[in-house]
């Protein structure tokens, strides 16, 4: 026990001793060395090696429990006409220091910690990136704030290891597009001045977080010439919780700070593309999901040139499903593979999906790999053969032959039992070919014998494109196409859309008519176009000879002639958009123009009372950039007439009011005809004919509408009829087109001029409005004429001396009880 007690004694007193021998040891060496001096020769150091300036703060000396130091406010410059004063900041940095490094005027950092470090990288669309560092002899000697001077030109500053927590870190890369910011949680690099620094670095943004972990080759800030810069590092990302993907990137490098010379393989798989965009701001990619690349890349540029070409030796890429319809609306791939073994095998490509709800497969080749690299840098200015087949469920699709360099040729060959198009259009038994051929390095590009059958078109022609042959070099499509047949109804969906309630659609948004229409368009274009169609169908009429000529140059697009033979009538006009301004011009002479109501509606902002082909003649002129400005600028006269359509009762209920409401009802109701016809001036119409008629309905009148404000003010006199009996009552429509707002027209004298229309054995034909109504809204101009015969009534005495009568006959009790139950007697 006793000897125990002794060696406990002799071991505690030797710690002692050490203690106080390296204490004493400690204290001499810092009174050797001079904390000013030691910041200024560090300084200077750093400057020297990177070729920035350097900011310190206080430089503390600490001997306990080992050599250290510890500096606040420190900050690295930025590149000369950089965004920043200081690329690199940090509040502060701690270090332990190696002492027998001093004697080699060596300042050796240990451990290096830096406290909330701010990194700022920027890269110009120029290529001069601030994370390139230029060291420089100029700078020896740096003056501290005491102002003495002193020789630092010998020494250097080693790093040996770092830690960094809770740094900032931003970026902006001019050159990809790509700029963002990350919280980078640590940064641990071990062995920085080995031959293989350890990198494991962690962080987070706000949609999810990511890892790197590996190894580099030897890291020297300082020297621009590296052999085989080895790389080996593994990137993990997570995002809602879960891992979304991760990349391993091996390889080597030889020239890092230019990132030149590099040998990669990357091996990685991504649960979905989308996750990894939070990480990379800037880019919009595709949704893909499951998706697995294996490739190898390396650097095709030339050692004497600014900048790399990565090239891919190699290519395996395997997906998930695919949302393309980004690209092509309706298109979903369920997968895609794309494979090359080596730079000079073909790129084979293979891939199933859907579009608008049809099955399909894609397979095919293009050219190899080295082909595909440089077709594609050189903007298909380098040829690319290819032979892609697409069949499925819509039909079959073959495009073969040489695209790009400076005489591409390709042939073009599709089919389809049915082909659906957007809104509910289709194409029945389609067989379409043609023969694409671009000369001058893409500069031209010419689409010869066009054919094109179906049950819905059969036409053929050739195009032609001069990618600067317009004028001031925008682009040039000239050409023409000659249709023995079109069905415009199928074809642009309108015989689905057509039998659509129309009191369920609802009009255009009215914030929309502020926005900038695309006049800018017509600038960037030129096109020369000629059409013809023997036989055409539109909105239900066959017309004949069709023939319209497309013109546009200079932002001046003109539409002359634009004629057909129709049913009754003949279409005629010619419409000018002047765009060469800064304030476009539109003008139209239209001797008869036919347009499904509809769509004539949603331009102007209206809900869809009548469904039809509209009938529009008229001279109309207008200026301004938005459809506000157009509409409330229109001046001219106009007339729009309509025959064998429907009509909302809703709509008319709502324009009516009581008087139609209740005999009416909500839903679609057989018109036999409509008109209208009004002048344009001082942002109001002057609307001098209005006439409706239906089975149990007769509406003539006039009035005004504001242009801008759309405020009513119409003078109405509806005839509702039931069961050979009805009523007239005039009305009086304010409020606005939206909202409009009726109540019964009293006369000068205060009294309403309420009318009784009675049944009975010999009946007279009521006033039928059509006739007169349809000649104002044509102008005189022919069209076709109501399928049906006017409603016939007996015409009696006004209902004064009628009402109440309990002698009266049945149809007059008839006729006030209709009115009663219109709510025009109470």
């Amino acid at each position: 026990m006793a000897h125990n007690g002794n060696g406990r004694r002799i071991l505690l007193g030797s710690v002692a001793a050490l203690v106080v021998i390296a204490g004493g040891a400690g204290l001499a060496v810092k009174s050797m060395l001079d904390p000013d001096a030691l910041r200024t020769k560090a300084i200077a150091a750093i400057e020297k090696q990177t070729g920035r300036k350097v900011r310190m703060g206080a430089l503390e000396l600490h001997v306990l429990p080992s050599l250290s130091l510890s500096v606040s406010d420190v900050g690295l410059s930025d590149m000369a006409g950089g965004a920043y004063t200081d690329m690199v900041t940090a509040d502060s940095l701690q270090a332990s220091m190696g002492l027998m490094a001093l004697l080699h005027h060596e300042i050796r950092l240990e451990d290096l910690k830096l406290v909330h470090p701010v990194v700022h990288l920027e890269r110009t669309d120029r290529g001069e990136a601030n994370w390139r560092l230029s060291p420089t002899g100029a700078q020896a000697t740096a003056t501290p704030e005491g102002g003495a001077t002193q020789a630092a030109s010998d020494w250097k500053v080693q790093i040996g290891s770092i830690r960094i927590t809770n740094a900032d870190l931003d970026w902006d890369d001019r050159m990809s597009g790509s700029r963002g910011k990350v919280v980078l949680d640590h940064i641990n690099l071990s062995d920085v001045d080995g031959a293989k620094p350890e990198i494991d670095v962690a962080g987070h943004n706000d949609s999810g977080s990511f890892t790197l972990a590996g190894h580099t080759g030897a890291i020297n800030l300082t020297s621009t010439a590296r052999a085989s810069w080895p790389v080996a590092l593994q990137a993990a990302f997570r995002a809602g919780g879960q891992q979304v993907g991760q990349l391993a990137v091996d390889g080597t490098v030889a020239d890092p700070d230019h990132m030149k010379g590099y040998n990669i393989k990357l091996d990685g798989n991504i649960a979905s593309l989308k996750a990894i965009e939070a990480f990379v701001p800037g880019m919009s990619l595709p949704d893909v999901r499951r998706l697995s690349l294996k490739a190898n890349v390396v650097d095709g540029s030339a050692a004497d040139k600014a900048g790399s070409t990565p090239l891919l030796n190699s290519l395996h890429l395997d997906t998930g499903a695919v949302d393309a319809g980004q690209y092509l609306s309706g298109l979903t791939l369920q997968g895609l593979s794309v494979d090359a073994p080596g730079p000079k095998d073909a790129v084979t490509i293979r891939s199933q999906g859907a579009w608008q709800g049809q099955g399909l497969k894609l397979s095919g080749t293009l050219g190899s790999l080295q082909q595909v690299e440089q077709a594609a840098l050189s903007h298909l200015a380098d040829p690319l053969p290819l032979s892609l087949d697409m069949s499925g469920d819509p039909g079959s699709l073959r495009i073969a032959g040489t695209l790009g360099g400076s005489r591409a040729v390709v042939n073009v060959n599709a089919s389809a039992g049915r082909l659906p198009l957007p809104n509910g259009a289709v194409i029945d038994h389609l067989d379409a070919s043609t023969h694409l051929v671009s000369e001058d390095n893409g500069a031209h590009f010419q689409l010869s014998d066009i054919v094109v059958k179906s049950t819905q078109v059969s036409l053929k022609g050739a195009l032609d494109l001069s990618v600067h042959g317009g004028h001031a070099g925008v682009p040039l499509v000239s050409g023409a196409l000659d249709a023995s047949w079109v069905n415009a109804d199928t074809l642009m969906g309108n015989a689905t859309a057509g039998k659509a309630d129309a009191s369920t659609t609802t009009p255009a948004n009215a914030r929309d008519s502020n926005d900038a229409l695309p006049f800018d368009r017509l600038r960037k274009l030129d096109a020369d176009l000629r059409l013809t169609a023997a036989q055409l169908e539109f909105e239900g009429d066959e017309y004949h000879n069709a023939l319209s000529h497309i013109s546009l140059r200079n932002g001046l697009l003109k539409v002359d002639p634009l004629q057909a033979e129709g049913t009754g009538r003949r279409v005629s006009g010619q419409f000018e958009v002047d765009a060469s301004g800064s304030v476009p011009t539109v003008s139209g002479k239209i001797g008869t123009l036919v347009l499904p109501a509809t769509w004539l509606e949603s331009k102007a902002g209206l809900s869809n009372m009548v469904q039809g082909a509209l009938q529009v003649v008229g001279e109309v002129r207008s200026q301004g950039n938005t459809a506000a400005e157009l509409r409330t600028g229109m001046t001219g006269h106009l007339g729009v007439s309509m025959v064998n359509g429907t009509v909302s009762g809703s709509a008319l209920g709502e324009l009516l009011g009581d008087a139609a409401r209740g005999a009416l009802g909500s839903g679609p109701i057989a018109l036999r005809c409509f008109g209208l016809h009004m002048s344009m001036a001082d942002r109001q119409a002057n609307v001098d004919t209005i006439g409706v008629q239906t089975n149990a309905l007769t509406v003539t009148g006039k009035g005004t509408v504001g242009m801008a404000s759309q405020a009513l003010d119409l003078h109405l006199v509806p005839q509702v009829m039931i069961s050979g009996t009805g009523a007239s009552v005039p009305l009086r429509v304010g409020g606005t087109l939206s909202a409009p707002r009726p109540k019964m027209d009293g006369g000068a004298d205060g009294r309403y001029a309420i009318g009784l229309l009675l049944g009975g054995s010999k009946s007279n034909a009521v006033a039928d409005p059509c006739p007169a109504t349809l000649k104002a809204a044509r102008e005189g101009q022919a069209g076709p004429e109501p399928t049906t015969a006017a409603p016939k009534a007996q015409s009696s005495g006004g209902a004064a001396g009628l009402l109440g009568n309990s002698k009266a006959s049945p149809d007059v009790n008839k006729a006030a009880g209709l009115l009663k139950g219109l709510g025009i007697l109470k």
